[in-house]
């Protein structure tokens, strides 16, 4: 076990920054939603930007699974629906992107999609107006085409679907169910591309990324439990300050 690990060549620090991050990630997907986004530049700063989309796109689709079954009975299908078509679009176009640059470019790629995201949420709270999303095609589409992108380009597109899900006036099981639906699905779709065009996927990456499993269930555990505590209003405010808090963590 001891050769195993140490095959990764990790030193105890990037070990404990990437156990945290994984910690992160359970309790991002189960309740605390934004905070993931600080786990995104531990892991590009231990894999390297390109690399550590791929190494960390697993961790996430195994805390989506703990959020997907703790919340199953609260999701809002039409909601999804709305923008989960656009946001194929918007992977179809950083898949493009993504495969023509340098991995320095790359981590730009990531920090400018992050900035689009929260200059679109600053607009949305400054002006207090509400998203017609439920009649708004192209609202929906806006939505889906960056999440879509930013998420394939570096799993950065909780911010953007922070705010229009939390604009739609969800309660917080329906906020976090529709939520983990939409990276769940959208996660799996990456999969595959990750293994066979960007290739950032591999047998040792996953490999790694099952070593990181007892850290997302407890982060998962710890969010469930946690979130049941917290009244509506208070939520909101949390996800809002904390999508605003690790996306800034992000771009810096």
């Amino acid at each position: 076990m001891t050769d195993f690990i140490s095959s990764f060549g990790l030193a105890p620090l990037q070990w404990g920054l990437i156990i945290f991050a994984s910690l992160l990630i359970g309790s991002s997907k189960t309740g605390f939603v934004g905070i993931y986004l600080i786990s995104i530049p531990i892991f590009a700063w231990v894999f390297g930007g390109r690399a550590s989309t791929g190494v960390l796109l697993p961790v996430l689709i195994i805390a989506d699974i703990f959020a997907v079954i703790s919340y199953r009975k609260a999701i809002k299908w039409k909601e999804l629906l709305s923008v989960l078509p656009w946001a194929f679009a918007g992977i179809a176009l950083a898949l493009w992107v993504g495969s023509s640059v340098s991995d320095s470019v790359f981590k730009m790629l990531i920090a400018a999609a992050v900035i689009i995201v929260l200059v679109f949420m600053l607009v949305k709270e400054i002006s207090g107006k509400e998203l017609k999303a439920k009649n708004s095609w192209y609202i929906n589409a806006a939505i889906g085409l960056l999440g879509g992108f930013s998420t394939m380009i570096g799993n950065a597109a909780g911010p953007i679907l922070a705010v229009y899900f939390l604009s739609l006036n969800l309660n917080k099981n329906s906020f976090i169910s529709t939520t983990a639906w939409f990276f769940w699905i959208i996660n799996i779709i990456k999969l595959p591309l990750h293994i066979f065009i960007w290739h950032t996927v591999d047998l040792h990456s996953i490999s790694f990324d099952l070593l990181m499993v007892p850290a997302v269930a407890a982060g998962s555990i710890a969010g469930v439990l946690l979130v049941k505590l917290i009244p509506e209003k208070p939520y909101r405010i949390f996800v809002i300050i904390a999508t605003f808090v690790s996306a800034v963590f992000l771009i810096i």
